[in-house]
């Protein structure tokens, strides 16, 4: 006879497969790795930037190297479409932060911020 902890884990791990597919997970938005991979080239970037030798040809190839890797990263977001409010969200919100960043003087963060507090929130 098997112990009693023993037998209800075989009764647990027996009904788990059909209880696994009951249980849905959120769909993972596309849209959220692109904004995370924009980010962290940007940032890397602007790393580089901030203490360039500009006499330092490996320095200036490494930047440009960086450079080069942000501006595909924009380009893979520029191609990639939020499939969730939650993604779109994100994606308004990460072109308002770029925006105040790269335009300071500019609205367009503000407008950005505007239609993002306009947006219900809206949940599956």
């Amino acid at each position: 006879m098997l112990p009693a902890l023993t037998r209800r884990a075989l009764v647990a791990a027996l009904a788990l497969p059909a209880l696994a597919g009951s249980v849905r997970s959120a769909p993972v938005d596309p849209i959220l790795a692109a904004i995370e991979r924009a980010q962290f080239t940007d940032d890397a970037l602007a790393a580089l930037l901030s203490d360039l030798n500009e006499d330092d040809e490996a320095a200036v190839r490494a930047a440009d190297e960086a450079a080069d890797r942000a501006d595909e990263a924009f380009n893979a977001l520029r191609d990639t479409r939020p499939t969730t409010a939650d993604g779109f969200r994100a994606l308004v919100a990460f072109y308002a932060q770029q925006a105040e960043i790269n335009e300071p003087h500019c609205c367009g963060g503000l407008y950005l911020r505007h239609v993002l507090a306009a947006l219900p929130e809206v949940r599956a």
